[in-house]
């Protein structure tokens, strides 16, 4: 099912769940997806991994661009290079969609210009030249460590971006994952009275067509699971906490747009008794590392990794006998957990028990546990149950895109003057919206509902627009029907006025 397909019927599942007194089971069988980032810092050997396992994939996202203080994009590696253009092809050959990333992570810029009407709408516009001039199937944003006060400008900027990408091109939204307060807080109690999110979930939902969950690092931040698992436990992502921070987020977020994000990397920590008596344990962070690595020491060391509560593989052993040249802290312990292709599974295999979209693997750098391509094999072509049970749909004032396609044929004469000026793609002024009015009252629709849809005709010309105005041209007997407005097809529209 194509992105459009998708939006009527979640258009056409809300207008059927809001008919008083029906009952109705919210699940569908869809695909199950799996996407993965290839991080720019290891394009090379991250490209070299995927491409023989491509086809294991419904998406692959170039984690490249990054932002200037100024909101302006930069590319931290060229997509313009020929192993992100082969890349990119061999996706499109297969039918995978083809999504950067943008990623930003300054919280005074991120503020600093979603708040600006003015900077809002440049960046929104480089963001959107990009994937049309390069042909994208999307976008994917990935805005961490945003300050509470940036909320509504987040969401108004997500809601801007999705209408000013039209109706063809995908709006993936990375989010950090939200842990449940009573698992944050020792007690009730405790939890603070004012604790605001950066993230509304409820706005996300509306105008992300995926909402990727970075359910990884969780280190100590659940206390239930801290106090319930035998030390040493500090997980990357522990299969417990993940269902806590998905069902937390399917209580706004539609399940059949939740992707769960999966880790393939670790973290090295050293474990220590802490220093008021209480007998327990500290962890000081040392860095995060690649299974190759921990293969490497365990097998130096003569040691056999073990799977632990969490799911993951971890060893163990006095900091001392390191091999890392760092000084140990006296008495400390020697902590390493990891997820490997079992882990992985795990996270699919609850995916699948939640009725979520999918999994997106975090990274794809040649360094992950070689096991992972039999793992993802494994829910190659897999359809499963998509449940929406306790979830907040979209508001029916912003509905999901889609494209009716127009009715071909006989031309309707409207009291709409022609706009005056050469119009064409990429194009943003009042007279593509006059234009849209034309082609929607003319039979040859925009849009069938949300932008550019009768009465919702916008300023941007996109790809809906210029497909509606080609078949206008074909019926018409314009000649060369390229989508492009000029005095041909001015003339024409003037002759029927």
């Amino acid at each position: 099912m194509n992105i459009r397909t998708q939006r009527i019927v979640g258009l056409l599942s809300l207008a059927f769940l809001a008919l008083p007194n029906v009952n109705v089971a919210a699940t569908a069988s869809e695909p199950f997806e799996i996407s993965g980032w290839i991080p720019y810092w290891r394009a090379e050997k991250g490209i070299e991994s995927i491409l023989p396992n491509l086809g294991t994939f419904t998406e692959v996202n170039p984690f490249v661009y990054t932002i200037k203080q100024s909101g302006g994009l930069n590319e931290a590696s060229s997509l313009s290079d020929a192993q992100w253009v082969n890349l990119a092809a061999q996706a499109k050959a297969k039918g995978i969609k083809f999504i950067p990333t943008v990623m930003w992570a300054n919280p005074d810029a991120i503020d600093d210009v979603l708040r600006d009407p003015e900077k809002r709408k440049a960046h929104i516009s480089a963001i959107v030249h990009e994937v049309y001039a390069r042909k994208f199937d999307g976008i994917d944003i990935d805005y961490e460590s945003k300050h509470a006060r940036t909320r509504p400008y987040f969401s108004l900027f997500l809601k801007e971006l999705y209408t000013a990408m039209e109706y063809d091109k995908w709006l993936m939204c990375t989010i950090e994952a939200r842990t449940p307060l009573d698992a944050r807080y020792s007690s009730l109690e405790s939890i603070p009275k004012d604790i605001e999110y950066a993230n509304d979930f409820a706005e996300i939902n509306k105008y992300c067509d995926r909402v990727r969950i970075m359910a990884y690092d969780q280190g100590r931040i659940d206390l239930k699971l801290n106090g319930s698992n035998a030390v040493p436990y500090i997980p990357i992502a522990d299969k417990a906490w993940v269902e806590k921070v998905v069902l937390l987020a399917a209580e706004e977020i539609d399940r059949n747009k939740i992707v769960i994000g999966v880790p393939t990397y670790g973290y090295e920590y050293d474990m220590f008794p802490a220093n008021d008596g209480s007998g327990k344990m500290q962890y000081s962070s040392l860095w995060s590392f690649n299974p190759g690595y921990v293969d490497e020491t365990a097998k130096k060391l003569g040691l056999s990794p073990v799977r632990n509560s969490a799911g993951e593989l971890m060893l163990v052993y006095p900091a001392a006998q390191s091999l890392d040249p760092a000084i140990p802290l006296p008495n400390a312990t020697r902590v390493m957990s990891w997820s490997d292709a079992e882990a992985i599974r795990q996270k699919a295999e609850l995916a699948e028990k939640l009725g979520l979209r999918g999994i997106a693997i975090f990274k794809i750098d040649g360094g992950q546990d070689i096991g992972i391509w039999n793992t993802l094999l494994a829910y190659k072509g897999k359809s499963v149950a998509m449940g929406n049970s306790g979830s907040v749909a979209g508001a029916a004032s912003d509905p999901p895109r889609a494209v009716k396609t127009p009715t071909s044929g006989t031309t309707v004469k409207v009291a709409i003057s022609a706009p005056t000026r050469n119009l064409y793609f990429g194009v943003i002024n009042e007279d593509v919206r006059i234009l849209q009015k034309f082609l929607n009252t003319s039979g040859f629709a925009v849009s069938a509902i949300g932008p550019g849809a009768p009465g919702k005709e916008t300023n941007i010309f996109g790809t809906a627009t210029q497909k509606a105005l080609i078949k206008f041209q074909v019926a018409n007997s314009i000649k060369p029907a390229t989508g492009y407005y000029g005095p041909i097809t001015r003339a024409m529209i003037k002759k029927l006025e």
